[in-house]
């Protein structure tokens, strides 16, 4: 299979073209968000160095996001065009997956980070200190200060890249410290080895007629995520925190029960705040070896924004730096928006509790994450 594989997500722009997974030409321009002009000679001179046809081509990769807008849409609608002309299929690469992928040897903590401008990053994180790559934070416009750290801070070692790194590299420094490390500026971009990489293990099933620019930010209600912070759970938030747990469970806590979870030695619960709202909470309880969720609720204006998977992946983290083997929690066997959150975060079904909510006697799916032994890791200090 001949595969046509190509980025211009961020400053920087790639392309690649494959037999099956072997790169037989690849291109790299650094530091050009003019791509326009650019891709399609990019793209003719290397269908001319192989001594390929467009009409040889069996498939076309293309990054659709997240990114730069006016990148994606010319990366998008490139591949379109190919996809239309040629009649064949096209198929989604995820830019950060991507540019993660560049960086498989590096058995660390990676965070790719591409310009968002506005003082964000698009931003996900990846464990691959087992060589495995395994996103722990799914893609996400933040700070990468004040709202990514609470997903590294316990991590030792952290491998940032991508085109934004440059432009915050001193305060990531300053945030991090000596746990920070960084590659040479060219190495920042995609490149057309780790297009084909991923491209190469698409199955057909993967493989579409249409493909629209994925914009994690935008002008619509989703620029509320735009501000959101973790704070742990004080008492003075418990009264605006009952407004999110009303509104999301029919047998809601009590106050009370909430003020006694902060004397229990045993609780831990997080808040988020979007613009200084109270916007998204949850919880567990540290026993032994493990961890126990007790709750995780997002206000209903807030839902669909990715908070509910920005809490998950949170209280994993806390999970693996207070030293747990596992984490594990209850969910309504009719709940399947979490039930994926869940299963993105690693989660497996291990049982099912009959009749185990008093409100309507459904069923509740128990679900666990476990952590290989090398992959807890106590606090920096």
């Amino acid at each position: 299979m001949k595969i046509l594989a190509f980025d211009c997500s961020s400053k920087t722009m790639a392309a690649a073209l494959a037999e099956d997974e072997t790169v037989v030409a690849s291109a790299f321009q650094d530091e050009n968000r003019k791509h326009a002009p650019y891709l399609m000679p990019m793209i003719e001179e290397l269908l001319e160095k192989v001594g390929w046809k467009p009409k040889d081509l069996h498939l076309i990769a293309v990054t659709a996001g997240p990114g730069s807008f006016t990148g994606l849409r010319i990366g998008v609608s490139t591949a379109k065009g190919f996809a239309d002309t040629l009649d064949i299929p096209m198929v989604s690469l995820p830019s950060l997956d991507v540019l993660a992928g560049s960086f498989w040897d590096e058995k660390t903590i990676v965070v790719p980070m591409l310009d968002a401008r506005k003082h964000q990053v698009y931003a996900a994180v990846f464990d691959n200190r087992r060589g495995e790559m395994k996103k722990i934070m799914a893609d996400t416009p933040i700070s990468p200060l004040e709202e990514l750290s609470p997903f590294l801070k316990y991590y030792q070692d952290i491998l940032f890249v991508g085109d934004a790194v440059p432009g915050w590299k001193q305060q990531l420094i300053d945030c991090y410290g000596n746990r920070a490390r960084f590659v040479d500026h060219e190495q920042n971009g995609i490149h057309g080895e780790s297009l084909i990489a991923i491209a190469a293990k698409k199955s057909p099933k993967d493989f579409v007629s249409d493909i629209a620019p994925i914009y994690l930010r935008g002008v619509d209600a989703k620029a509320k995520f735009l501000n959101a912070r973790f704070f742990p759970l004080q008492e003075g938030d418990i009264e605006e925190l009952m407004e999110v747990e009303r509104g999301a469970f029919s047998s809601p806590w009590s106050e009370g029960m909430f003020r006694d979870e902060l004397h229990n030695h045993f609780s831990e619960y997080w808040i988020i705040r979007t613009d200084g709202k109270l916007t998204a909470y949850g919880g567990f309880w540290h026993i032994g070896k493990e961890c126990h969720v007790t709750n995780i609720a997002v206000h209903p204006d807030y839902r669909h924004l990715g908070q509910g998977t920005l809490m998950v992946q949170h209280l994993i983290a806390r999970a693996q730096a207070v030293g747990a083997a596992a984490i594990t929690l209850e969910v309504r066997v009719s709940n399947e928006q979490a039930i994926r959150i869940y299963h993105r975060a690693g989660f497996r079904e291990e049982g099912i509790r009959p009749r185990y909510y008093n409100d309507n006697g459904e069923d509740a799916m128990v679900m666990w994450l476990r952590f290989p032994e090398d992959e807890k890791e106590k606090p920096w200090s």
